[in-house]
C-alpha cells in the first residue's frame, strides 16, 4: 500500500509559504503573497503551516527580489492526527532511508525541525488535553493533580484549561511554543524555580519508537526511554504523541517590575550589570522568579518585540529591566527583599552617573492568568542565540570576572536577556524515577542567560561575523566564570564544537547507549542531537562551511 493511501491523503507535497512572492514560481498568487508578507513575523501563523518553521533562515523569503528555494523545507509532510499516522511515516523512513523530521509548531532556534528533502511529521493535528484531578502519581511526587497533553497543543491552550480546574502547570512563557520540543529538552518556564523544569514534571509518556512500535513509557515500563526523553532533546529518541505531567494548585503573590537606567554603555553600567546578578542567587532563595534584559546601549532593529515580558528598549540609555514574581508573599515582603537592592545601587559607590531606580510592586491574584497575558516572541527574522547557565559561584565570586563576562559577552547594541527559572525549585524538583537527562547544570544554576544576535536578512557577512563573535568569544566570556556549567539545550548555539559536553553534561554517555539501543539505524537524524555524529554528512553540491549552517541542518546524512 503506497504511503499516502495508507495514512488517508494526509500525505502533502510542500510548497514553502514565501514561494507565493515570487513571479516564476507556478503558484505566484498577489493577494496570497500580501497575506503571507503581514504574517511572515507571527509565531503562530507559520504554528499553523504544515512545513514552514519559525526560523526558515532566507531559504525561502516572501520578497520577490530574493531568492526562494525548498532549501530548509522538507520535500513532503504527513499532517498526522492520529499514531497510526506516525506509525506509518516511521515505517517508511526506516524502510526507505529517507531522513525523518518531526515538527510540532516550528518554534525551533536550532532548525531541528527542518531539514532539506526530508519526510516530516507534523503533530500538529495530534490534540487533546485532559486534566485528572485523582492520579495518585501526581500526588506521590508533590503535585496536586495530573494532565495528559497531546503533541500538538501549544501553551496557550494548555493553560486555558488548566485554568479551568484553577490549576498551575510548569509551561512556556511564549504562548504560541506547543509542549513536544519544548519538555523534550527540558523546558523552563515562569514557575520553574519553584517546581522544576518541565522534564521533571512528566509521569508518562505515550512514544513511537524508531521500529514503529507505539509505547506507553513511565518510571515502571521501558524506564530508560524514559529517562532519556525527559531532558535528552526532540526529534532523536521516538516521537512524542502524549506526556502527562504534574499540576499544582492556583498560586498568587507579588510582582515586581523594575527599570534601572544610566548612561549608556558607561562604567557604572557594567558595575550596575554584575552587582545585579551578584543578587540572584539570594533573590531566588527568597522566593523570586521572572526574566530581566540587560541592553548597554539599545536593542538592535527587528528584536524590540521580542523581549522577555513585553518589555522594552531604549537607544538612549543602559538599561537593566525585568519583572520578578513572589509567589505566596505579601507586598510588603517583597518591598523588603527588593528595597536593600534598590538602595545597594543608588548608593553604591561606583554610582557616580546617578543610577535611576524604579521598581513597582503589584499583585498577582493567579498565576496562569497572568502567564495567558505574556508574551508572543516575533519570527521570520535571522539570528542566533547562544546561552549558558550560571551557577553560585560565577555569581557572587570574583566581581571583576564578573564585570568582564558580561561585558564581553553583550556588546552593544544587542541585548542579554536572563531568567531566575532554576534555582531552589529545579534544585529540589521531585522527579519520577529519581532523575532524568536534564542537563545537571541546571540542578546547580540560579540564572538561565541568553545571549542574542540578529543580522539582516541575506547578509552572510554580517551572519558570517555575529556567529563566529557569538562562538568563540560571547558564550566562552560566561564560560570562563562557570566552567563546571552548561547550556540549556533548545536555547543554545547549533555550531558549539563541544556540544555534548555542554548541552548535555555528564549524561551524554549513557544517552548515547540509550540512543544505539532504541535507533541503532539513525531513523530520527537531527544536529546537535545526541548521536548525530555517528553519521556521515553527504555535501554534494554545498559548499558551505558546515559548522555555520544551523537553521536548516545542512544536507541529507549517509546511512538514513
Amino acid at each position: 500500500m503506497a504511503l499516502n493511501e495508507s495514512i488517508s491523503g494526509r500525505l502533502k507535497a510542500t510548497i514553502p509559504a514565501g514561494m507565493v512572492c515570487h513571479p516564476e514560481q507556478p503558484v505566484f498568487d498577489n493577494v496570497s503573497c500580501r497575506t503571507v508578507q503581514e504574517q511572515w513575523t507571527n509565531s503562530s501563523w507559520h504554528a499553523n503551516d504544515p512545513s514552514s518553521s519559525a526560523y526558515n533562515d532566507d531559504a525561502c523569503l516572501p520578497n520577490v527580489s530574493a531568492p526562494c528555494s525548498t532549501n530548509g523545507y522538507p520535500a513532503y509532510v504527513i499532517e498526522a492526527t492520529n499514531r497510526l499516522d506516525v506509525q506509518r511515516g516511521v515505517d517508511f523512513a526506516k524502510s526507505t532511508g529517507v531522513r525523518l523530521i518531526v515538527k510540532g509548531t516550528g518554534h525551533d532556534f536550532l532548525g531541528r525541525s527542518s531539514g532539506p528533502g526530508s519526510l516530516s511529521i507534523w503533530t500538529h493535528g495530534i490534540r487533546g488535553v485532559k486534566v485528572n484531578m485523582h492520579d495518585f502519581r501526581a500526588r506521590r511526587y508533590g503535585g496536586d493533580a495530573s494532565v495528559k497533553i497531546a503533541a500538538g497543543m501549544r501553551w496557550f491552550e494548555i493553560y486555558n484549561e488548566a485554568a479551568k480546574y484553577n490549576l498551575t502547570i510548569v509551561g512556556g512563557s511564549d504562548m504560541n511554543v506547543g509542549i513536544g520540543g519544548w519538555i523534550l529538552g527540558g523546558g523552563h518556564g515562569s514557575v520553574s524555580s519553584r517546581y522544576g523544569l518541565g522534564a521533571d514534571q512528566i509521569l508518562e509518556m505515550e512514544v513511537i519508537t524508531a521500529g514503529g512500535q507505539y509505547h506507553i513509557i513511565n518510571e515502571r515500563c521501558e524506564n530508560d526511554l524514559f529517562w532519556a526523553m525527559r531532558g535528552g532533546g526532540g526529534s532523536t529518541f521516538a516521537i512524542l504523541l502524549s506526556v502527562t505531567m504534574k499540576a499544582y494548585p492556583s498560586i498568587s503573590g507579588t510582582e515586581y517590575a523594575f527599570d534601572f537606567n544610566t548612561t549608556a554603555d558607561s562604567d557604572t553600567f557594567w558595575s550596575l550589570a554584575p552587582y545585579f546578578h551578584s543578587q540572584i542567587p539570594s533573590l531566588s532563595e527568597s522566593g523570586a522568579m521572572g526574566e530581566y534584559m540587560l541592553t548597554a546601549n539599545g536593542t538592535p532593529s527587528g528584536y524590540a518585540d521580542q523581549l522577555p515580558g513585553g518589555l522594552s528598549a531604549s537607544a538612549a540609555v543602559g538599561r537593566l529591566v525585568g519583572k520578578l514574581r513572589f509567589p505566596g508573599q505579601t507586598r510588603e515582603q517583597v518591598k523588603g527583599i527588593m528595597g536593600p537592592v534598590e538602595a545597594a545601587i543608588r548608593t553604591s559607590d561606583w554610582s557616580v552617573d546617578n543610577v535611576l531606580t524604579s521598581g513597582s510592586v503589584s499583585r498577582i491574584s493567579d498565576f496562569t492568568t497572568s502567564i495567558l497575558g505574556g508574551n508572543v516572541q516575533a519570527v521570520g527574522i535571522d539570528g542566533r542565540l547562544g546561552s549558558w547557565l550560571l551557577d553560585e559561584p560565577a555569581l557572587k565570586g570574583n566581581f571583576k570576572m564578573l564585570k568582564r563576562a558580561l561585558r564581553t559577552s553583550s556588546p552593544q547594541p544587542f541585548p542579554m536577556l536572563g531568567y531566575l527559572v532554576a534555582g531552589p525549585g529545579v534544585r529540589k524538583a521531585q522527579i519520577p524515577g529519581g532523575g532524568n537527562a536534564v542537563n545537571p547544570a541546571w540542578r546547580r544554576a540560579y540564572a538561565h542567560v541568553v545571549l542574542v544576535r540578529v543580522w539582516p536578512a541575506l547578509n552572510d557577512t554580517a551572519k558570517g561575523v555575529l556567529v563566529r563573535s557569538l562562538r568563540e568569544e560571547a558564550v566562552p566570556a560566561l564560560k570562563e566564570i562557570a566552567p563546571a556549567s552548561g547550556a540549556y539545550l533548545n536555547e543554545a548555539d547549533p555550531t558549539n564544537s563541544d556540544w555534548q559536553k555542554d548541552f548535555y553534561g555528564e549524561n551524554y554517555p549513557r544517552l548515547l547507549d540509550i540512543k544505539k539501543k532504541w535507533d541503532p539505524e539513525g531513523v530520527f537524524w537531527c544536529k546537535p542531537c545526541v548521536g548525530h555524529d555517528l553519521w556521515e554528512v553527504k555535501k554534494e553540491n554545498d559548499d558551505s562551511d558546515p559548522v555555520e549552517w544551523g537553521i536548516g541542518q545542512g544536507p541529507v546524512p549517509y546511512g538514513l
